[in-house]
């Protein structure tokens, strides 16, 4: 009988961090960008910390279906998109309809904040659709050449550069808080009220495409490794990374609240505005030093955010295309790189036609996010517990009750949305 494989022995050391970190870093990357930037920021700006309630109670909703995600594809050894596949074509046809409705929109929302950072950073006088559409460019074609490796390098740096400046723009964000100016406003229960707690939830921490990118992305760490990430290892970088989302979401809420709240400031309607007001704003604020502080960590995270989803996207496209399409003789790398190239050209064509107000723009973004969420909040809680699955490998109870609850508020919320946006209008 030949010896056991290396990879398959029991580890009787924990891996290095580098190996046990990785599909979360890049998850995280995903993340902290518009919900972050722009709309916690909104939040706190117009109604102070009244909205971190809503802030925990999103991500607490979501979290086990994010969690599912990497847990799944650690332990079958597979993407959760191969277990919709069993669940039936239906069911796979219905998550990529999904999907698609926010990948669409979210590649040139993310890109157009990017754009409008480096346009105020490096001082052009141009128009932002072509930034944005350069900014995508540049993104897909790294991502074309360099894949995994060069997307996890590249995102760790900025991820971790973020995370510091945040903590550093945070501390310095105290000395502005103004009691005449309050901490918070009420919340009223009306329609307008509601369609921008939903574009705040929609994409905190992100879009529930996230559960399946950080699926593929534990796969591909895999292979990078030339093993099997273990269920404890993906547990381990999910929740390290879920709990900084979190954090750095509170962050710029707090930021919002104690230098634009009770200002009358508003979002800008166009990125290079938003970007150079919001700088401005922390300059005056909190001093000229901070300035670059601000620029440097804003640009950082939008530019992973970009290189994330302009990769996730279309992974998770080729993979569900490919199963469905079986009979199309195409490999997965040309099913990526063409949908790379499509979702490009859908999103110069929706910058250059549906562009009117960024911030409605990025509203229904993030809005698309929080509609399509119970899809996959829901194969998730099924799949986790599927025959691929060992027994020992699914969650505890406490976790799938987590999980049910999570999908019944989100498919609950979602039809309570789509009612008083087009029934009862």
């Amino acid at each position: 009988m030949s010896a056991p494989h290396a990879a398959d022995r029991p580890r009787l050391v924990p891996a290095p961090l580098a190996q046990r970190l990785g599909p979360g870093l890049l998850f995280a990357a995903a993340a902290v960008g518009v919900s972050h930037l722009v709309q916690s920021t909104r939040a706190g700006a117009d109604y102070g910390l009244t909205m971190a309630a809503l802030i925990v109670l999103a991500c607490a909703i979501k979290y086990p279906a994010f969690r599912y995600g990497a847990e799944y594809a650690a332990a079958a050894k597979e993407p959760v998109i191969a277990a919709y596949e069993r669940e039936g074509r239906g069911w796979l046809i219905l998550f990529l309809i999904a999907v698609a409705v926010e990948g669409l929109a979210v590649i040139p929302a993310v890109s157009l904040v990017t754009a409008g950072l480096v346009m105020n950073l490096l001082g052009l006088r141009t128009h932002d659709v072509a930034v944005t559409m350069g900014i995508i460019a540049v993104c897909s074609l790294s991502l074309a050449f360099g894949r995994y490796r060069l997307l996890e390098r590249v995102s760790v740096i900025f991820v971790v550069l973020f995370a510091v400046l945040t903590v550093v723009a945070t501390a310095a964000s105290f000395a502005a808080l103004d009691p005449a100016h309050g901490v918070a406003a009420p919340f009223p229960a009306t329609k307008e009220h509601l369609f921008f707690a939903v574009a705040v939830a929609g994409w905190m921490p992100v879009g529930m495409g996230g559960a399946v990118f950080i699926s593929l992305w534990v796969r591909a760490k895999s292979e990078v490794l030339g093993r099997s990430v273990t269920l404890a290892e993906a547990r381990f970088d999910f929740n390290v990374a879920y709990v900084a989302t979190v954090v750095l979401a509170l962050a710029f809420l707090f930021m919002g609240t104690a230098l634009m709240f009770g200002r009358g400031m508003h979002l800008a309607e166009n990125s290079a505005t938003f970007a150079a007001n919001l700088i401005s704003l922390f300059t005056q604020s909190v001093g000229k030093w901070v300035a670059p502080v601000i620029g440097v960590a804003a640009l950082a995270v939008m530019f992973s955010t970009v290189i994330t989803v302009i990769d996730g996207f279309p992974r998770i496209y080729a993979d569900a295309s490919r199963r469905l399409l079986g009979s199309v003789r195409m490999s997965e790398e040309r099913w990526y790189l063409g949908f790379v190239l499509v979702q490009g050209l859908v999103a110069f064509g929706l910058l250059s036609y549906l562009l009117s107000s960024f911030a409605v723009f990025i509203d229904f973004a993030t809005t698309a996010g929080f509609v399509s969420a119970p899809v996959i909040a829901f194969l998730n809680h099924r799949v986790i517990s599927s025959e691929t699955v060992a027994p020992a490998d699914r969650p505890p109870v406490w976790l799938r009750v987590w999980s049910a609850v999570g999908v019944a508020v989100l498919t609950f919320a979602s039809l309570a949305y789509l009612y008083f946006r087009f029934v009862s209008a």
